[in-house]
C-alpha cells in the first residue's frame, strides 16, 4: 500500500496508546517515509468531510441577547 501523502511504502502498525488510568489498542497503517498515520478512526472521519452538504447547513445561527 502506498502513502496518500506522499506516496511512500506504508506498513501495518500494530501499538498500544498509553495513557493515565488506561491503553488502547491501535491498528492502522503507518508511512515510513513521512510517518502519516491511518486507521479506521481517520478514515471515517475523513469520508464525513468529503460528504456534501444540505442547502442549509452552511449556515451559522446567531444567538444573541434578543433572542429568546
Amino acid at each position: 500500500m502506498n502513502c496518500l501523502r506522499c506516496n511512500g511504502l506504508t506498513v501495518s502498525d500494530d501499538s498500544i496508546a498509553v495513557e493515565i488510568g488506561s491503553s488502547s489498542d491501535f491498528h492502522g497503517w503507518r508511512c515510513v517515509n513521512c510517518g502519516m498515520i491511518v486507521d479506521d478512526v481517520i478514515q471515517n472521519n475523513q469520508r464525513a468531510l468529503k460528504r456534501p452538504r444540505r442547502s442549509g447547513d452552511s449556515e451559522r445561527r446567531r444567538y444573541d441577547s434578543q433572542a429568546a
